[in-house]
């Protein structure tokens, strides 16, 4: 059976609730967090946006505000009765691009988009408490996550590829997934900002503005 009684020991209730410093010093990461989390919203929306014109049975409401609000109640309710920062995110990207895929097939592939989910999830819950299934796939759990991860990695790519307009945003883009991936999130973001300031943003700072730059041929004509 799931044992409740250990996950009870991991609870705030039993733990006990933080001082305002921790909050304090987890602002940054917060920040950090939400600037990823944003940027899966916006995977999860060009993924739906892929697929919505392909079926006229059905439209799509993309709802940026409804996700954010789900999201909050959903990890309130993790972060006092099951903490998990790994189930934390707004949605799970290749999941998302599974039923994305299936759904453009019509509906005698999938009913809806709504349903498709549903089913996943509901599914997955079940399961999870059916211990031989559990432990059935539990050896091929290492294999399966990486293959998440890889499918993830590369709609995210490609969905990134699609924000970029001219060579100098690919460039910056470029650079700092490469720092991310080696220094860590915050210096990832960090040199992004700069980059964004330094070079496409140059007017700003008096600099001459870069003629690649997205709205410079615009300036320039008014």
């Amino acid at each position: 059976k799931p044992a409740f009684d250990e996950l009870w020991n991991y609870l705030p209730f039993t733990v006990g609730f933080p001082n305002p410093e921790v909050f304090l010093y987890a602002i940054p990461t917060a920040v950090i967090a939400y600037i990823i989390a944003f940027g899966d919203i916006v995977v999860g929306q060009s993924l739906m946006n892929r697929v919505d014109h392909l079926r006229k049975d059905e439209d799509i409401d993309n709802s940026i505000d409804r996700v954010h609000l789900v999201t909050a109640i959903r990890n309130g309710g993790h972060a006092f009765f099951a903490p998990y920062p790994g189930l934390a995110g707004p949605i799970w990207t290749a999941v998302t691009a599974t039923m994305a895929e299936r759904y453009k097939y019509g509906r005698n592939a999938m009913d809806s988009i709504y349903s498709g989910g549903g089913t996943f999830w509901i599914t997955g819950f079940i399961a999870l408490f059916i211990l031989p299934l559990v432990s059935f796939f539990q050896p091929v759990l290492p294999i399966a996550l990486s293959l998440t991860l890889l499918l993830t990695g590369y709609i995210c790519l490609m969905v990134g590829l699609e924000q970029v307009e001219n060579n100098t945003e690919r460039g910056i883009a470029g650079t700092m997934g490469v720092v991310l991936a080696v220094y860590g999130a915050g210096w990832g973001l960090a040199t992004g900002a700069v980059l964004y300031l330094l070079i496409e943003r140059t007017k700003l700072l008096g600099f001459t503005p870069d003629p690649e730059a997205p709205g410079t041929k615009a300036e320039v004509e008014h």
